[in-house]
């Protein structure tokens, strides 16, 4: 008899994924909380290739380079310095497996969050370019 208790567990927490890179095996993890901030710095300016049906990993190196290289020791907890030393295809299939380990992360908050900063910094844009001039003056009375 399987542990129901157990199973529901390892859907709630998953165990990893195995990823041979080199002479290394890595188990790359769900990000921990206190990994989110530095991530979400590193993926700003990938935030939207990463939104593509298809990723164009060639594409993120060559225009985002430092940020995708970044994103990628954050996601395998690697220093920066590690992942400078691997040979281009290994640093892209880390980075594709960095996203399929943390895919709910990045599809149900991290895209969401970015698309409604977006829309909100175009709806102040809109609302400034569109605003009538006001003149402010300010009068002071002196009792």
């Amino acid at each position: 008899m399987q542990n129901t208790h157990y199973s529901d567990l390892e859907k709630l927490v998953p165990a990893g994924i195995k990823v041979s890179v080199g002479k290394d095996t890595l188990t790359l993890l769900p990000l921990k909380v206190g990994q989110l901030p530095a991530m979400m710095r590193a993926i700003g300016p990938l935030a939207g290739s990463l939104k593509q049906e298809s990723i164009d990993w060639f594409g993120l190196l060559a225009l985002n380079s430092d940020a995708l290289l970044d994103a990628i020791a954050i996601g395998c907890n690697k220093p920066r310095v590690w992942i400078d030393a691997l040979d281009a295809d290994d640093a892209l299939v880390l980075a594709a497996k960095v996203v399929e380990v943390n895919a709910d992360f990045f599809a149900l908050r991290v895209m969401p969050k970015f698309e409604v900063l977006f829309q909100t910094a175009q709806n102040k844009s809109e609302t400034l370019t569109s605003a009538p001039n006001v003149r402010v003056s300010s009068t002071l009375s002196s009792d």
